[in-house]
């Protein structure tokens, strides 16, 4: 799936952040499927919009962490994700996210070439696996 293809949807509680990941992740050649603050609307927001990627904040607004709400997605929808948190060096988290398969912990903020990189990465093994 080429850049141009790909739907992203991003979950992101700051709305400057996610004004800003929206942008980049346009200019970067992909499609902003949605966005969401909290975990209960991205839950929502992914499984009515089926996007290939998701970015998510660990920490957001309501009573869902971003780890709660991509464990409640992938219950319906097995969708890549790249968490994007403060609190990447946390090994616990770490330990979590690379449980899950198909999933990337990105330190915020991400350089670009990083953002690149994950969302390739991702959407190669979503590519591999269909």
């Amino acid at each position: 799936m080429e850049a141009s293809s790909a739907h992203v949807f991003i979950v992101e509680d700051d709305q400057l952040l996610a004004t800003a990941l929206s942008a980049q992740v346009e200019t970067l050649g992909y499609r902003v499927a949605g966005m969401a603050n909290t975990g209960e609307d991205a839950v929502r927001g992914v499984l009515q919009s089926k996007p290939q990627v998701v970015i998510m904040d660990m920490r957001l607004g309501g009573w869902m962490t971003g780890l709660d709400a991509a464990k409640s997605i992938r219950r319906a929808l097995e969708v890549p994700i790249i968490f994007y948190t403060a609190h990447g060096g946390d090994s616990e988290l770490k330990h979590e996210v690379a449980s899950m398969g198909n999933a990337q912990l990105l330190q915020k903020p991400a350089q670009e070439q990083t953002l690149i990189a994950a969302l390739a990465g991702v959407l190669r093994w979503s590519r591999a696996k269909c």
